[in-house]
């Protein structure tokens, strides 16, 4: 009987946190227009941006000087990205930023 108490108590106690809890906001997309202008640029940026809380995907593109991060809003903002692509020495304008389909 003590058992089937406990069970009841804890099935209790983990609806009432589970109930609680906020729906995860959906990922979001930034695009930057960057400095960038080799391909050593791309690998630096690609390298220390892609490890910044909440960014998910990562795509640095010379060709058009852009990074588009997919990134999770809870975690991250689109200043805190961009502060970190101008702590490696480049520009970070914001050209889009809309939630990802």
């Amino acid at each position: 009987m003590k058992r089937i108490t406990t069970l009841v108590c804890l099935l209790a106690v983990s609806c009432v946190m589970f109930a609680g809890s906020k729906p995860k906001e959906p990922l979001r997309q930034v695009k930057y227009e960057t400095t960038i202008d080799c391909k050593n640029c791309v690998k630096k940026v690609t390298e220390n941006v892609s490890f910044e809380k909440g960014v998910k995907d990562l795509k640095a593109e010379l060709s058009d000087k852009t990074v588009t991060i997919v990134y999770s809003p809870e975690k991250t903002d689109t200043l805190k990205l961009a502060n970190a692509i101008r702590k490696l020495g480049y520009s970070a304008k914001v050209l889009e930023d809309a939630p990802v389909k």
